[in-house]
């Protein structure tokens, strides 16, 4: 659809206006932009000597340790420092931060041997490291942290079995196979006097609920100060497997009977019902079930029925349903058993 031809005209004259409008205004823009850069950098400048404050990160670094040496006790990485200055100072020095280099702590400066095998650097000390790599205006106001203390050890260690605190749950119809871990020992630096007390390597404190398939955690260990495991930390893997229904045919039985009686049901068999942990299912057999009742049992039984139960249940089955619950008896006694019997009336009657 094309525009009327007065319409064409208009809004082209428009365009033409706001170009030529353009074209006489673009000197005072290019000047306007102009004196504003300037003030801009003028009023930075200005800014520049007022005082600011900043943070600045050292690394830490331990030198001059003898061989054989291990640090037990948890050590920074390193030192946040709040500095103040003049802007322009700060703004140059932050400029090259990247160049700082780690605050270098002398071991055999503060090492007080083996009373505590303990190295304490007090703040002091660490202001007047930092202070040598700052500009000389530059104050240090505060530090985080504010002082360096850890433990040593002189190589004393002990190898230890990994083992759990805590608590596992699964959801329904799962159970807990095991749990391993990943090394499943450690080395464990300390002093002597603690070492001859430890036995395991406890992981911190897990509750970990729900689980319905294998897991694998990353942990870490309980400790104390003085102490330090090689690795920090292990993998522990929570085996999960799952209950599975199922249905076996279990003939009923006497159980110890005296020779020569023998029971008899109708039906012979029951369907027992069961739970059963998935990694058990195939070496499960009818055999490993004991279906029925004993003699005495029987004898006290003033019922017409049999109730029915089980006397041996495998290990690893659980919620078991018998059906029938109930069924008819009798206690039938053996040919070879009256055979016995006339021999024994026949032995009497010759006396």
């Amino acid at each position: 659809m094309q525009l009327p031809k007065t319409n064409r005209q208009s809004k082209k004259g428009i365009l033409l206006g706001l170009s030529s409008l353009l074209r006489e205004k673009s000197g005072d823009i290019l000047i306007f932009a102009f004196f504003l850069a300037v003030s801009c950098g003028f009023w930075f400048l200005q800014k520049l000597e007022d005082t600011f404050e900043s943070e600045v990160v050292f690394p830490i670094e331990i030198v001059e340790m003898p061989k054989g040496m291990v640090i037990t006790s948890p050590l920074p990485k390193e030192i946040i420092v709040n500095v103040q200055d003049r802007g322009t100072n700060l703004f140059n020095f932050v400029r090259y931060s990247s160049e700082v280099e780690p605050i270098k702590i002398d071991f055999s400066l503060y090492d007080d041997g083996a009373q505590t095998n303990k190295v304490a650097i007090p703040t002091v000390d660490l202001q007047r490291v930092i202070q040598q790599q700052l500009p000389s205006s530059t104050q240090i106001m505060e530090m985080s942290p504010n002082k360096i203390e850890f433990h040593y050890n002189r190589g004393i260690s002990k190898r230890l079995p990994v083992s759990f605190l805590g608590k596992v749950t699964t959801g329904m119809q799962h159970y807990l196979q095991d749990i391993t871990f990943s090394p499943d020992s450690v080395t464990v630096y300390a002093t002597s006097s603690i070492l001859d007390t430890l036995q395991y390597a406890y992981i911190q404190s897990q509750e970990i609920n729900g689980l319905t398939r294998t897991s694998k955690f990353e942990v870490g260990f309980t400790s104390i100060s003085t102490m330090k495991m090689v690795p920090e930390t292990v993998v522990m893997t929570a085996h999960i497997d799952y209950y599975t229904e199922q249905t076996m045919q279990i003939p009923i039985v006497g159980v110890d009977f005296p020779k020569g009686c023998v029971l008899k049901t109708f039906p012979a068999m029951a369907n027992v019902k069961f739970w059963v942990k998935a990694a058990m299912l195939k070496r499960l057999k009818p055999e490993n079930f004991v279906l029925g009742s004993t003699y005495e049992e029987l004898l006290a039984n003033t019922d017409q029925k049999l109730r029915l139960q089980l006397t041996s249940i495998p290990d690893g089955v659980s919620n078991v349903r018998i059906y029938p619950q109930e069924v008819d008896f009798l206690l039938e006694q053996t040919y070879e058993s009256f055979t016995d019997s006339l021999a024994s009336v026949d032995k009497f009657a010759k006396y």
